[in-house]
């Protein structure tokens, strides 16, 4: 019987932290949230942006160029 009443003990504790821990997450997020909020909404591409481009290609480096 002590073991099971250990066990549920271990189990209330780890309830306990992982609930506070949960807590500090979501009051973590709504803080950083707000912040967000503050400064407005913001559009997906502001206009100085440009869409994602390839890496135009570079000279080739080889075996041929002394490594």
């Amino acid at each position: 019987m002590e073991a099971l009443d250990l066990t549920a003990k271990r189990l209330r504790h780890l309830r306990d932290v992982f609930t506070a821990a949960a807590d500090r997450v979501r009051a973590t997020m709504a803080r950083y949230a707000e912040q967000d909020d503050a400064d407005g909404a913001h559009p997906a591409r502001q206009d100085d942006q440009q869409a994602h481009r390839p890496q135009e290609p570079g000279p080739y480096r080889g075996r041929e160029t002394g490594h």
